[in-house]
């Protein structure tokens, strides 16, 4: 039994058990094991532990085992499956001599292959066509460690079926960087894939007709015919579109709606949206769409309710509200929030060749493991000092670089006056402080203060911590000395 036949025959056994396919992950430690490569060559390829990897081999012995009869293992699979081969064929070959008393009808291939599932892995013969990634950063070095968010969101989409995948974090987390370094691990599992920017703040119709255009193949499909009525949940979709190849896209949102939503039935489709926060208003709480800009809740709402095999992946500084009135009990949505990489930072700073390799804990924690941030600092670092960690850290007054102030005045900038109260009462705490505490220093409305912090956790530049059975809030200590400076800046001024 060749490759090609262990793989066919484990997604058979995969799908009958699971109802899904075989993932990239799954496929790839059957291929390995068929070779006799080691797991920690996969856990590389694929950006995980080997320990991840061992835990899935494990699933897929267990499944075979108990097709076969007889215990499965890395180091047996080949042996096991080709002992398995020659008993089916000496059965199949024995029952068709009996029945048809002529060996020479037996067949080894079938004249009319069964048609393939729906969603069935897509084929190799069209990767160029199905991919416009022209929106998309270039892969560079990515930091993974355990418990990445990467495989959380590979575990998302090839496990969970996911539909609506949110990544949040300020900038720097590298949520652009997982995104595009997820796409070559679940890339086999898509018919098309697409990257596109929200940058420079596209209305939802400009959006849409750039969607529709390459996930039918450059020419607007059919729409489903219209039932008429509608429902409170979705739009009344207008009537069917005739415009057929070459036919003209409708300009009502209602229809192109309704041609997205069954391009992402008739085909699995991957979809990313990143810079999200562009068509995000300032000056509010987080979440809230620039005027204009709501039907694009419309569309987001409506591939997270409706079924359908494909996802979208929404890449932001923070989640717009509609993503937040979903329920943990909706499988079909994820929120993944980002923070940053802990000791998986010490990479990048080994890489930018510090010294004191016994202070980069503490410069780690000061820009909170951001990966930009800390590449930022590194430069300053060997500008100014040779690369030496200890003598920068000796002058506190450098913490925040040209490179680095405009990046936190963004974010300040986006803060709405009751979050940029919140935030400086922060700033002034040396320990984390409770909502209570914060309560009695505020000089407004305790409803307002709440709201302010709950936003401001929500844009990931406060942190949320259980101290002795309460929960408290703290800020990160570069952001703590931004904030500082702003409030000393204004009070000085007036």
């Amino acid at each position: 039994m060749d490759v090609k036949e262990i793989l066919r025959f484990a997604d058979d056994l995969v799908f009958a058990k699971t109802g899904k396919h075989l993932d990239n992950l799954q496929q790839a430690v059957l291929l390995a094991s068929y070779q006799g490569k080691r797991y920690s060559e996969i856990a590389k390829e694929y950006h995980c532990t080997e320990h991840h990897v061992a835990n899935v081999a494990s699933k897929l012995w267990q499944l075979i085992k108990k097709k076969l009869g007889e215990k499965v293992s890395k180091s047996t699979l080949r042996s096991t499956m080709e002992r398995y081969q020659i008993s089916q064929s000496s059965n199949f070959l024995n029952l068709n001599f009996i029945e048809q008393g002529n060996i020479n009808n037996f067949c080894t291939e079938t004249p009319h292959p069964p048609k393939p599932p729906q969603n069935s892995p897509p084929t190799e013969d069209n990767t160029q066509q199905k991919l416009d990634l022209r929106d998309a950063p270039d892969i560079k070095t990515f930091y993974n460690y355990p418990n990445s968010p990467l495989t959380t969101l590979e575990n998302a989409i090839a496990h969970q079926n996911c539909r609506l995948i949110t990544i949040t974090g300020m900038s720097g987390t590298g949520k652009s960087a997982i995104a595009r370094h997820l796409i070559p691990l679940i890339q086999t599992q898509f018919d098309r894939i697409i990257w596109r920017s929200l940058r420079t703040s596209p209305p939802l119709e400009t959006t849409l007709k750039n969607l529709i255009q390459f996930l039918s193949n450059q020419h607007p499909p059919f729409a489903p015919p219209y039932q008429g009525g509608g429902s409170n949940q979705y739009p009344s979709f207008a009537p069917p579109y005739q415009g057929g190849v070459g036919g003209v896209l409708p300009e009502n949102i209602d229809p192109q709606l309704e041609i997205l939503i069954e391009s992402l039935r008739t085909h699995r489709c991957l979809i990313i949206l990143d810079d999200v926060q562009q068509i995000l208003n300032s000056g509010q709480l987080a979440g809230n769409y620039k005027p204009g800009y709501e039907n694009y809740g419309t569309l987001f709402k409506l591939i997270a309710e409706i079924p359908h095999h494909s996802c979208l992946i929404l890449n932001s500084w923070e989640p717009p509200l509609d993503i937040l009135t979903f329920t943990d009990d909706n499988s079909a949505v994820c929120l993944l929030q980002l923070t940053g990489l802990g000791e998986a930072a010490t990479e990048i700073l080994r890489e930018k060749g510090l010294l004191d390799e016994d202070r980069w804990p503490e410069l780690i924690n000061l820009y909170q493991g951001n990966p930009l941030w800390l590449k930022l600092v590194a430069q300053t670092i060997n500008n100014l000092f040779s690369g030496r960690v200890s003598q920068y850290l000796s002058y506190e007054s450098v913490f925040l670089s040209d490179e680095l102030t405009p990046i936190l005045q963004q974010h300040y900038q986006r803060l709405s006056e009751c979050e940029k109260n919140a935030i400086a009462l922060l700033a002034n705490e040396n320990e984390p402080i409770s909502f209570t505490q914060l309560m009695l220093k505020s000089q407004g409305a305790e409803g307002e203060l709440f709201k302010a912090i709950q936003s401001l956790a929500r844009r990931g530049t406060i942190a949320t911590l259980n101290y002795e059975n309460e929960t408290v809030f703290t800020i990160q200590p570069i952001l703590k000395k931004y904030i500082k400076i702003v409030v000393d800046f204004f009070q000085k001024r007036d």
